[in-house]
């Protein structure tokens, strides 16, 4: 199945377009977003690849900012083992999924992974990617399903580290229709 999803930055000028495409031996999940961070325009593209179900496998991210570009690339092995750019990152060992920080689809990840019961919340260890540096680190998250549907349409989603918490609302597919005060679905 393929889907085509535009996002529209709530907060400030800025697009996202993904090509999402889900077949039975893997998800595979292409991304182009366009924003102004901090008044500088930043164009991000970013490739996911997950098994089927939905356990991230490895990712790649080019940021191109005034002129320059940055890359990096991510795996994932079996044992949840994590190399960045090719070395081995210990400090990442236990991260489940990845949150790249402009995107509202990598909270699709946990969301179909997971399938929580009904007022369940769970912690779950991320490597988050801030952007336009492509830094890395492991963050905190706590998801919980906020409605009894069949599949599922609201979730919370919490920072440990920040406190910062958004209700989101999803579609069918587990991907965000609204992310309050951050993103808003304009088309798919």
């Amino acid at each position: 199945m393929h889907r085509d999803i535009v996002w529209e930055w709530a907060d400030r000028p800025g697009l996202e377009h993904l090509s999402l495409d889900i077949a039975p031996d893997g998800i595979a999940a292409d991304g182009v977003v366009l924003v102004a961070l901090e008044r500088r325009l930043v164009r991000l593209r970013y490739a996911v690849r997950c098994d089927a179900r939905w356990a991230v496998r490895e990712a790649s991210l080019a940021v191109d900012q005034d002129g320059g570009q940055r890359s990096l690339a991510l795996a994932r092995d079996g044992n949840g083992q994590w190399r960045v750019d090719g070395g081995k990152r210990a400090d990442l060992d236990g991260c489940t999924d990845i949150d790249i920080m402009t995107t509202p689809f990598t909270n699709t990840l946990p969301i179909r992974r997971l399938a929580l019961p009904p007022d369940a919340a769970t912690v779950l260890r991320v490597v988050y990617i801030r952007i336009p540096e492509l830094s890395v680190e492991a963050f905190d998250q706590e998801y919980t399903r906020l409605d009894p549907a069949m599949p599922p349409r609201r979730f919370r989603y919490r920072s440990l580290a920040s406190g910062f918490t958004a209700e989101l609302a999803v579609d069918a597919g587990g991907l965000v229709i609204d992310y309050p005060g951050l993103w808003r679905r304009r088309h798919g």
